[in-house]
């Protein structure tokens, strides 16, 4: 659960599929989700898993002068969770954010996310929802995700 929430917003920012004006430099990227459905989830576990998810989790990255330019570059190889993931009809431009793109996972699952929003050369801000179907559990989540530029790279 951690890692989709952390992968999530940098996938769907990866497979935007055209260029930005974003700047590169070091992003903060924070999200939080506002609904967690899993039908058929014991009551315990499903309230478990709202309440972690409804927590705000915040990630730092590096966008590079190339993956600014190319979000559907380098960002994502191997794909969201390791599974191959297409971009659908997306838009990254003229300050709208519309994303969709569909991962498929090991054993036949799949996991559809879109992303409505704006954005400028140093902040983003939208609604993005996910939805897993097949494997153990079928999952749907909503949430926002707002991002800002905090400067230049840092080193790890």
């Amino acid at each position: 659960m951690k890692r989709l929430v952390l992968l999530a917003p940098l996938a769907l920012l990866a497979c935007s599929g055209s260029s930005t004006t974003i700047q590169p430099g070091q992003w903060e990227m924070t999200t939080r989700f506002t609904t967690v459905e899993a039908p058929g989830m014991p009551p315990a576990a499903l309230q478990a898993m709202q309440t972690q998810a409804g927590e705000p989790h915040a990630s730092s990255t590096c966008i590079t002068p190339e993956q600014a330019a190319n979000p559907a570059g380098d960002i994502m190889k191997g794909g969201a969770g390791g599974g191959a993931c297409q971009a659908g009809e997306s838009t990254f431009a003229g300050g709208n954010i519309s994303v969709h793109m569909t991962c498929s996972g090991p054993g036949g699952g799949s996991m559809n996310m879109a992303w409505e929003g704006h954005y400028t050369a140093t902040t983003m801000e939208g609604q993005f929802t996910t939805e897993m179907q097949g494997g153990p559990q079928n999952l749907r989540m909503v949430g926002t995700m707002t991002g800002r530029r905090t400067g230049d790279c840092t080193s790890s």
